[in-house]
């Protein structure tokens, strides 16, 4: 497989851990420390710099449309 295969296997078991466990993983918009949290969180707390932040402000860790970023280039 090639990395952006891979990744498309990511953003699939991201998207079994929503819809069956209710819950998303993200990255904390402030420190970046990785944060999981309920779908329906209105904010977010990061254990890793405290920061209170509304949930749009902390990026989905895997996303569609992610496996189209350069990195993820034979």
């Amino acid at each position: 497989m090639n990395k952006r295969e891979l990744v498309i296997k990511q953003i699939d078991l991201m998207d079994d851990i929503r819809q069956k466990a209710d819950i998303n993983i993200v990255t904390c918009g402030n420190c970046g420390t990785l944060v999981l949290h309920k779908r329906d969180a209105e904010e977010i707390e990061c254990f890793g710099c405290m920061n209170v932040m509304d949930v749009s402000d902390c990026p989905d860790y895997w996303y569609n449309g992610v496996e189209n970023n350069a990195e993820f280039n034979d």
